[in-house]
């Protein structure tokens, strides 16, 4: 089983929808095995897939180890694709016993994975929008990132910090950026050259041929909990993801190196 994590310092970026779809997908059209954590306490991955805010089986059981992380995976509607819900008691999970005097409780996200790293070919980590602790560990459990942004000045200039902190983690855990998601693309957008300019001077090679329009489809397939593949697969948006996750499936298996 191979971690990403998907990130951004930016709220707004479809960070969420990305790893929903890019994992629902791998399972729905390449057969792949996939889990999903949703690891950040606004628990909108889990929203997205019509898992309500109140579920209790979360990864914050597990991190504390009253629980296994198999006694908390649900089903979703897609064959082979799971998820282990979040909720607001992520937030602060970190200060909480025995976290709080555990000098190495980053550390246990990264262990309880590998009790299902043969039953996975991919988990995704959904993490929160800031450099929080749940940010950090999932960083620490992951082999590589997959960084989400949006052709906004905002977005882009956040992807320098991201940067930064990404060769910070390097110094101490292998991880690679495995490549950079553009949404709410709009092909006619004046200013897309000079967006592609400075996700390129910060991910170089890193962004992905396949780009999300924006479509409303995704909106009102998180309001049904559902994927945009169930909820309108003739959809841009449905097309637009797979075709991502053709592209990310076919990076991963071409063996190229990353830097």
């Amino acid at each position: 089983m191979d971690i990403f994590t998907f990130s951004s310092f930016k709220g707004g970026t479809s960070k969420t929808s990305t790893s929903i779809h890019v994992g629902a997908g791998l399972a729905k059209f390449k057969k792949q095995k996939v889990l999903l954590i949703d690891f950040d306490s606004q628990a909108n991955l889990s929203i997205g897939l019509g898992v309500g805010p109140d579920n209790v089986d979360t990864m914050v059981p597990v991190l504390k180890g009253e629980k296994a992380i198999k006694d908390v995976i649900r089903k979703t509607s897609i064959s082979g694709f799971h998820i282990v819900p979040a909720n607001a008691y992520l937030d602060g999970i970190e200060r909480t016993p025995p976290l709080g005097s555990d000098p190495y409780a980053h550390e246990r996200l990264r262990r309880a994975l590998k009790s299902v790293e043969a039953d996975y070919d991919f988990c995704f980590l959904d993490t929160p929008p800031s450099l929080s602790w749940l940010t950090q560990s999932a960083f620490y459990a992951a082999k590589y990132s997959v960084i989400c942004a949006i052709p906004e000045a905002y977005s882009v200039l956040a992807l320098r910090r991201l940067k930064e902190f990404q060769d910070q983690v390097r110094q101490n855990h292998d991880i690679d950026v495995f490549g950079v998601v553009l949404s709410f693309w709009d092909r006619r957008g004046a200013v897309n050259e000079e967006f592609l300019k400075q996700i390129e001077a910060s991910f170089p090679d890193k962004l992905f041929m396949a780009k999300v329009r924006r479509d409303m489809t995704v909106s009102r397939a998180v309001l049904s909990g559902k994927t945009v593949f169930d909820f309108d697969n003739e959809s841009n948006a449905a097309e637009d993801y797979r075709a991502l996750a053709d592209e990310f499936l076919a990076r991963f298996t071409s063996g190229r190196s990353y830097d």
